[in-house]
């Protein structure tokens, strides 16, 4: 007799196929056990027994038209190997291959789904000192059987109970329309914030994973470890699988980059009539570690599960639909906990034990099993896809569950915190504050400008070059003038100057007086350079005439030699002062709220840079330095006060020679430059114009601000084989830079982000604060001698993003919260992930998309614009682009929003492109759908001409989706409902194999085409449906 599959069972065997992600393997359970003289004769006749006895041995799947029936006779699918004559290494080996082979096994469905080998070896001891002479393998297709099941049937072939009568079979109860439809209600409300799939440190997209082999990772715990634990859970009234579930889940969301983990319980009961078969369902719960106590999470866990038990009429494979569209593409429920606590164990005095296993599950990344060994010792197996997790992290996380358990046994309390269960190894690398050793650059400066009795040039700019001395003259004059015009310590001066001698002389001037000094991007606009002064409220602004301020003055003044002998600072105030922590210059940086931020910086952290990598960089008199970072932007302080403090020789390209990239090559080949330190994009410009010869002078080059290509340090290699290579880091908050990694021939691939500078120290957090494991992404937070003091605004002096951070060790530092991601590796370097609160890097620029957001938004055409990043140009380098809706629904020019953006915005914030729309795309949670924007940019990167203001967005396909829609709704026999369109998945409308034959003939009637229901089985949508058809 044919009896349908169940909804598990159709689940299980469309898994089989890799049209979904982590598909193409059957589910299946697989065992090893190990024994001493085993009596296989014996083992072969109970098993034969065992398939007379239970109908599910005998099954058999039709899997065209899912359908199931029972062999009246029966198969005995018992392998024997006899491998007693091969010596221990080939028997080994012999073995390995064939447990490689049993372990991923996928049965043929027409036969029955299981099968038993018995192995026997030379007689050897296993890492337990226990003797074994023969392996046991079993394999399970758990269309069949569920876990409970299998174990039922391995249980019996290793004893002699007599088996118990099975009832005939009794036809499921069929639940009422009312009762499904008030189930299906529940999880709608249960589920509805869910989000899926848990963010856990995958090591690619789970929608990419086509298939996956699996692994298992084991925890054993001491049975009075258990009880110990299972007592202090009672006392809360939590039950053992509850406390048990709840410490999993709390430790496994520490690895999630939001705290949350939305998981799949199954959920199986004993089959009235004793029969064994597989009539489990699952169901999904969601667990936050944030908030309240480790008990109360723990009770709300318990009663979600209990409560979900009252709602199994809407089966899991219902709860995986209604996930399915939430989850981009990825399988809905990947994360797995399977409480096997109630599974019938094999006795101690069984002839064999248990020895390991692995479980494969279709569309699951990680399955955690709470099962007992034969001493009802805990077992925590974790089977995992090696595709999707990597081994080192799943074994950290059983580490820190160890780690967790046994310190609430040993302190008798659940409430212990993640610093004590947590391995912060990867922070190794950080030093805090009082290893800071002092570097007296400023008095290191002044004995080259004014003591140095060798004329070596210091400075060259086209036809000037000048030395230590005759700069240090003109630096004397810059200061007798300031001097003269009562500026001193602590008062403001803003420079609003191009890159010049000029610039250098009076930068250094104010860092040798105390006065703070704020180099101003002359390239802003009238408005934005307004803000920029009015915010730092200057005492003095250094300019050509073109600015109209109460208090300015021009260089020539500055530099004029009328002025008396300045009074410079003794070596021991110079000295006193590269360390001071007060305010010494001010940088304006890109900041959330639409307007930059001025950033105050002091010169101990200065110091502490420059010292620093003076050492490393092993920076001499003899090397040659080139400053091609805008003076505003925070590397070019390392070109101004490095090159300078260690007596060797700055290089400034002319105001012609600014952005000429042949003129740097030039520049550099003339003047035998041996250091190069810039953003990427400028360190592309230069390699772009190279000839055979122009950068053979550079011993090192560092780049930092921006993504480093690995095409980009291929090529620096092939200049010269011993050129060393930096990679730099750290916000503007940080000074100058503060995280550096060298780039060592083996990084051919993303180049990190690297370790700390002496005396600082990098925190990867969560956001409520908590520090991140290793490998999990969280915002990088650093703290350290480097920290800035501050943001000024309005001439106070403000605490944004500076934080109060517990450290590892939970004394409270005080830190930056910046506005990247990352995550550590297990060496102890950090890798760059992605940046939030809007900002974006542009040619090396720090960009905050809010800011230009606002600005476009004063358009008086302009209703709403959203401004993303997109991989632009054939480089694929960041570029901008802007989607915008209008009053009067007519695209702009794409002269005016460009004529209209340069009054407002710097060059660097302006997009490229611009897409007028008539709606902005929204996501399935109402919010501006920013992936769809940014999508609609990168389709067709080539088509950005003049007309780019009014392009449309990508239409859609010419088929009719809503036709294709009432297709597939009338084949699954589905009401339609409003949630559902063409992007709606058709699993998650109840589509099923046998559907696609009939969709496939209303589809050609309709459409008069020929298309086979094989090229529909990939088709998740009916988006994709009609673009096929269009084909």
């Amino acid at each position: 007799m044919e009896t349908p599959l169940s909804t598990l069972q159709q689940a299980y065997l469309l898994g089989r196929s890799e049209q979904w992600p982590l598909g193409g393997v059957a589910m299946h359970d697989f065992r090893e056990y190990r024994g001493l003289q085993l009596d296989v004769v014996r083992l072969e006749r109970r098993l034969s027994e065992l398939v007379q006895h239970y109908a599910a041995l005998r099954t058999c799947i039709d899997p065209q038209r899912f359908t199931q029936h029972v062999r009246p006779e029966a198969t005995l699918n018992l392998d024997r190997h006899d491998l007693r004559a091969f010596d221990h290494q080939a028997a080994q080996q012999q073995l390995a291959t064939l447990r490689n082979q049993y372990s991923h096994q996928r049965h043929d469905p027409t036969q029955p789904l299981w099968r038993i080998a018995v192995i026997q070896l030379p007689e050897r001891q296993d890492a337990t000192g226990a003797q074994y002479d023969t392996v046991i393998f079993t394999s399970f297709d758990a269309m069949i059987l569920d876990g409970q099941g299998i174990s039922t049937v391995i249980a019996r072939l290793f004893d002699d109970a007599p088996l118990q009568p099975v009832a005939p079979p009794t036809p499921p109860a069929v639940a009422s329309a009312e009762q499904r439809q008030a189930d299906a209600a529940y999880w709608q409300a249960k589920l509805q914030n869910v989000t899926t799939p848990s963010a856990l440190p995958w090591r690619t997209p789970l929608a990419n994973i086509k298939s996956s082999r699996y692994r298992r990772a084991n925890l054993t715990l001491p049975r009075e470890t258990l009880k110990q634990f299972s007592r202090l859970g009672s006392a809360h009234a939590l039950l053992r699988n509850s406390s048990l579930s709840a410490l999993i889940l709390d430790t496994l969301a520490q690895w999630t980059t939001d705290g949350e983990l939305c998981v799949g319980i199954p959920v199986a009961f004993p089959a009235a009539d004793g029969s064994l078969s597989n009539a489990s369902t699952f169901v999904a719960v969601r667990y936050a570690r944030q908030g309240g106590t480790f008990v109360s999470r723990a009770q709300a866990l318990q009663d979600d599960v209990l409560g979900a038990l009252d709602h199994l009429t809407f089966s899991g494979v219902d709860l995986a639909r209604q996930l399915l569209n939430r989850s981009q593409g990825s399988p809905a429920l990947p994360v797995i906990l399977t409480n096997c606590l109630g599974w019938e164990t094999l006795p101690t005095n069984a002839p064999v034990r248990y020895h390991d296993g692995v479980t494969q599950t279709p569309q699951v990344a990680i399955d955690i099993r709470l099962t007992q060994d034969a001493d009802k010792n805990l077992l925590l197996c974790v089977d995992y896809a090696e595709q999707a997790l990597d081994g080192e992290q799943v074994q950290a996380m059983l580490d820190a569950l160890q780690r967790r358990i046994t310190l609430i046994c040993q302190g008798g309390d659940l409430e212990i915190t993640p610093a004590q269960f947590i391995d912060y190894q990867h922070y190794r690398h950080n030093q805090n504050e009082a290893t800071f050793t002092a570097y007296p650059y400023l008095a290191q400066l002044a004995e080259r400008l004014f003591n140095d009795p060798q004329p070596r040039p210091a400075l060259i700019c086209d036809q000037q070059s000048l030395t230590y001395p005759e700069l240090g003259r003109q630096i004397g004059t810059v200061m007798a003038n300031l001097q003269q015009r009562g500026l001193g310590r602590g008062n403001v001066l803003a420079l609003y100057l191009a890159r010049s001698p000029e610039h250098v002389t009076i930068s250094l001037a104010c860092a040798l007086l105390g006065i703070i000094w704020v180099p101003i991007d002359i390239n802003s606009p009238p408005e934005r350079t307004a803000y920029l002064l009015t915010n730092c409220r200057p005492d003095l602004v250094v300019h050509h005439g073109e600015l109209d301020t109460p208090h300015g003055v021009t260089p020539a003044e500055l530099g004029d030699p009328a002025a008396v002998n300045p009074a410079l600072p003794d070596s021991q105030t110079l000295a006193e002062r590269s360390v001071s922590t007060e305010a010494s210059y001010y940088l304006y940086t890109s900041g959330t709220t639409g307007k930059p931020k001025c950033v105050v910086l002091n010169n101990r952290a200065t110091a502490n840079v420059i010292g620093q990598t003076l050492q490393r960089w092993a920076v001499t008199t003899d090397d040659v330095m080139i400053s091609v970072t805008p003076p505003h932007h925070d590397m070019s302080m390392f070109d101004l006060f490095g090159s300078l403090s260690a007596g060797a020789t700055l290089v400034l390209p002319a105001p012609h020679q600014e952005k000429d990239a042949i003129s740097w090559n030039q520049l550099v080949e003339r003047h035998r430059v041996s250091l190069w330190c810039s953003v990427p994009a400028i360190l592309e410009m230069l390699l772009t114009c190279k000839t055979d010869d122009s950068l053979r002078s550079l011993r090192l080059v560092a780049q930092g601000g921006d993504y480093i290509k690995p095409a980009t340090v291929q090529l620096l290699r092939s200049l010269r084989p011993d050129i060393s290579l930096f990679s730099l880091g750290g916000p503007t908050e940080t000074t100058i830079w503060s995280i550096w990694h060298p780039i060592a021939k083996q990084d051919t691939g993303t180049v990190p982000y690297g370790q700390p500078l002496p005396a600082n120290q990098y925190f990867i957090c969560h956001d409520d604060g908590t520090h991140c494991p290793t490998g999990v992404v969280g915002r990088i937070h650093t703290a350290g001698v480097n920290l800035a003091l501050g943001y000024l605004e309005d001439g106070d002096l403000k605490q944004h993003d500076f934080v109060t951070l517990d450290g590892p060790d939970g004394q409270p530092l005080r830190a930056f919260r910046t506005g990247d991601q990352g995550y550590y590796r297990a060496d102890g370097n950090i890798l760059f992930a992605s940046r939030v609160n809007g900002y974006v890097k542009i040619r090396g620029v720090r960009v905050s998309l809010p800011e230009i957001e606002d600005v476009l938004r004063g358009h008086e055409a302009i209703l709403d614009i959203v401004v993303v990043d997109y991989p632009g140009g054939d480089n694929a380098e960041a570029t901008l682009g802007a989607m915008y809706l209008t009053h009067d629904g007519k695209p702009l020019s794409l002269a005016a929003i460009r004529a209209f953006s340069t009054g407002y915005l710097p060059c660097t914030h302006i997009p490229t492109r611009f897409i007028h729309t008539e709606t902005l795309p929204l996501s399935g949670n109402g919010k501006t759908d920013r992936h769809r924007i940014r999508a609609a940019f990168s389709v067709d990167r080539a088509a950005a001409g003049l007309n780019a203001c009014a392009a449309p967005l990508p239409s859609s396909p010419p088929v009719n989706s809503d036709k294709i829609l009432a297709i597939y709704l009338q084949a699954i026999g589905a009401t339609p409902r409003p949630e559902w369109g063409e992007e709606t998945a058709f699993i998650s409308m109840g589509l099923k194999l046998p559907h696609i034959r009939q969709v496939a003939t209303q589809l050609n009637d309709a459409f008069g085409t020929r298309l086979p229901p094989t090229l529909l089985i990939p088709c998740k949508n009916a988006r994709e449906v009609a673009a096929l058809l269009a084909r």
